[in-house]
C-alpha cells in the first residue's frame, strides 16, 4: 500500500468512530447535535402548555402530584388548573370545602347543593354540622334518597325505569350530596331523582318526586349542580291559586340572569333571577300551558294574569314530553340581543313529578359572545 493511502486511512479512522460513539454530556447537561449545552436551554419558539414548565427539555406540571390520605380526607381536582386538593371526610361545617373527586374512566360524578324551592334556602338541619346521614330521619337531608338515571328512559317511563348503577351516594346534614362514579347508559342526559327514603313514588314526607338533569358526559366530576326539594304544601298552593296540577305533571323553568362557562364561572350573580321570559317550544309560545309567579322573590302564588316570568324568574310548564327534544327555551329578558339567547332544553311533564331545570343566557351563535 502506497504511503498516500495509508495517509488516507489513518485520517478517516477518527472519523469513522465518531460516527459510532455518542457524545458523553456531565451532570446538567444534555446533547444537542453534538454538542453538550445546559439541559434547560430554550431551543426553539415553543411554549410549555398551562400550568406546566420547562424542566430540562421537557414540559412537566408546576404542581406535584397530590396523595391524599383516604382514610381522612377526598381528593378533589380543579378542572382548570389540575391541581389536587385533599378536603377532608369529617365534616367541617356547612361552610368547609366538599370534595367533587374525578369519577374513575368512563363514569360521571355528580355534586351539589339541595335547596328548598319554595323559598330558595338551602336545604339543611337547623344544628348542621357537615355531617353524613347515617341513619334514616323524618325531616330534613337525612330524610332523603338520590338516584341516578337515564333521563330519556326515566321521562318516558318514571316507575318502570331503573336507577343507573352508581358508588354509594353521600348526603349529610348541610344537604351537600355526591353522586359518585354513574355508569352511563350512553344517552345523551342523566338524571338525579330525589324523593323520601323508602317512600312510594309520590308527595308524601319531606318533598315531592323531583328531578333534574344534565348532559352526561364520561369522565366528568360535575361539581355545586343545584338539586331540589319542593314540599306538597308548595305545589297545593300553586294549584290553589291558578297553576296546574301535580297530577299533570309540573316542569319548572328557572330563568337566571347571567351567562356561565363550563367551569361554573359566571358574569354576575349566579343566583340572580331574570323577569320578563315567556317559556318557548320550537320558538313558539305556549299560552295554555305555561303558569308564572306573581311579583315575590319566594314561589308561592301564581298569578293566572301573568304571561312572564316576574322577579324569580320562574315559570311552570305542563304537556311538555321528553320527546320533544331540545326544543324549549325562552323569549324576553334578553338585553344583549345581538349576542345571547335563552339557552335551550329538553323538558317534561312527569304525572306526580316535579322536574326542574335552570336556563340561562348563551351564545347566541358560534362566532359571539355573550356577557349578560
Amino acid at each position: 500500500m502506497s504511503s498516500s493511502k495509508l495517509l488516507i486511512l489513518v485520517l478517516l479512522a477518527p472519523l469513522a468512530d465518531g460516527g459510532c460513539k455518542g457524545i458523553d454530556c456531565g451532570t446538567g447537561t444534555i446533547e444537542r447535535n453534538g454538542t453538550c449545552e445546559p439541559a434547560d436551554t430554550t431551543v426553539g419558539t415553543a411554549a410549555c402548555g398551562p400550568f406546566t414548565m420547562l424542566e430540562g427539555d421537557q414540559c412537566v406540571p408546576q404542581f406535584p402530584p397530590t396523595q391524599c390520605d383516604p382514610t381522612t380526607t377526598m381528593p378533589n381536582t380543579d378542572p382548570t388548573t389540575g391541581v389536587v386538593t385533599c378536603i377532608g371526610t369529617g365534616g367541617g361545617g356547612c361552610s368547609a370545602p366538599f370534595a367533587c373527586p374525578t369519577p374513575t374512566s368512563g363514569k360521571q360524578t355528580i355534586c351539589g347543593q339541595l335547596y328548598n324551592f319554595e323559598d330558595n334556602s338551602e336545604f339543611a338541619d337547623a344544628n348542621a354540622t357537615g355531617a353524613q346521614c347515617s341513619t334514616a330521619t323524618t325531616t330534613g337531608p337525612c330524610a332523603l334518597q338520590i338516584q341516578p338515571y337515564d333521563a330519556v328512559a326515566y321521562g318516558n317511563d318514571p316507575t318502570g325505569t331503573a336507577p343507573l348503577a352508581s358508588d354509594a351516594v353521600y348526603i349529610d346534614d348541610c344537604g351537600r350530596y355526591r353522586v359518585p362514579n354513574i355508569t352511563l347508559s350512553g344517552g345523551p342526559f342523566v338524571a338525579l331523582g330525589i324523593d323520601d327514603a323508602g317512600q312510594p313514588l309520590g308527595p308524601a314526607g319531606v318533598t315531592n318526586t323531583t328531578g333534574v338533569a344534565m348532559p352526561q358526559t364520561p369522565n366528568a366530576a360535575v361539581a355545586s349542580f343545584e338539586a331540589f326539594v319542593v314540599p306538597q304544601a308548595t305545589t297545593d298552593e300553586w294549584t290553589s291559586t291558578g297553576g296546574p296540577m301535580l297530577s299533570d305533571g309540573i316542569y319548572v323553568g328557572i330563568f337566571r340572569a347571567h351567562a356561565c362557562d363550563a367551569t361554573g364561572t359566571c358574569t354576575g350573580d349566579k343566583f340572580a333571577t331574570q323577569g320578563g321570559v315567556t317559556f318557548t317550544k320550537s320558538g313558539a309560545t305556549e299560552p295554555a300551558n305555561d303558569y308564572y309567579f306573581m311579583a315575590e322573590t319566594t314561589h308561592d302564588h301564581i298569578d293566572p294574569a301573568a304571561t312572564a316570568t316576574s322577579i324569580n324568574g320562574t315559570g311552570l310548564l305542563t304537556g311538555a314530553s321528553v320527546n320533544d327534544s331540545l326544543v324549549y327555551s325562552g323569549t324576553g329578558g334578553i338585553t344583549d340581543t345581538v349576542n345571547c339567547k335563552w339557552e335551550t332544553h329538553a323538558a317534561a311533564s312527569l304525572a306526580n313529578i316535579v322536574f326542574l331545570q335552570v336556563y340561562r343566557p348563551t351564545n347566541f351563535s358560534f362566532n359571539t359572545t355573550c356577557s349578560q
